[in-house]
């Protein structure tokens, strides 16, 4: 009778081979651990059983020819001298050939990996395989997303400087990325909302609800406002007022 080793436990450390798997054979996989755990423990209790009793045995067979394990007093009991002897020579012996079980299910621990130049973390110890399947498979997925996106934006950029004769020599890509954006921002509050565009306010002046683009103040000259602009030249831009 032995233990059960648990198969594929490599891919708790090799999250390049997690990663090309589905979720359904992860979890196939997870099931088959819980179940060998389960026989594993119940393979432990057996052996330990078998151990003790054999042990047992021995100690009644000495006790019975007159060699006393322990030696009893008032107070508890003390180590004879056949103690050591006996530790080193029956009782290690024994429980050389009853292993102690110590094929614990494969867990994750908090750590960091690349794949494919992404870096991937688990954040939580222990973390069993379906959850580090989730967690890692989530952060890749939304980095690969995020990676394709500014690839996009990076060549739509570089295509919008030329067209505009935005230098961008010697830019690293996201100051690229930056000084693109914040030229089509200022292009797009021109267009869109010239000085002296009348924007409604909402929700932000208890006095007014106007403001004049190119002025620093609401129309009641309560409340300082400014225009934000979000979005990028790929999704497009909106923009909104703003109190401060």
């Amino acid at each position: 009778m032995s233990y059960k080793k648990f198969p594929k436990q490599e891919l708790i450390r090799e999250w390049d081979k997690l990663l090309k798997m589905s979720r359904e054979e992860v979890c196939v996989i997870y099931k088959e651990w819980l179940l060998i755990e389960k026989e594993n423990e119940e393979i432990r209790k057996k052996l330990n059983e078998e151990k003790n009793n054999k042990l047992k045995e021995i100690a009644e067979y000495m006790k019975s020819i007159g060699i006393e394990i322990y030696k009893y007093k008032r107070d508890g009991y003390t180590k004879n001298g056949y103690q050591s002897w006996y530790a080193n020579n029956i009782v290690n012996v024994i429980s050389r050939k009853y292993p102690y079980y110590n094929f614990n299910i494969p867990t994750a621990h908090t750590s960091e990996k690349e794949v494919n130049g992404i870096k991937l973390y688990c954040n939580k110890s222990p973390t069993n395989i379906v959850e580090l399947y989730d967690k890692i498979t989530d952060q890749y997925n939304s980095k690969i997303k995020l990676k394709d996106k500014n690839d996009k934006l990076l060549i739509k950029s570089i295509e919008y400087a030329t067209l505009n004769n935005i230098n961008i020599e010697d830019l690293s890509s996201e100051q690229i990325i930056d000084k693109v954006n914040e030229y089509a921002e200022d292009k797009y509050l021109k267009e869109n909302v010239p000085d002296g565009t009348v924007i409604y306010l909402k929700h932000i002046c208890n006095k007014c609800n106007t403001y004049i683009m190119g002025e620093k103040r609401c129309f009641c000259g309560n409340r300082r406002i400014d225009i934000i602009v979000e979005g990028n030249i790929v999704d497009g831009f909106c923009h909104y007022p703003e109190p401060y």
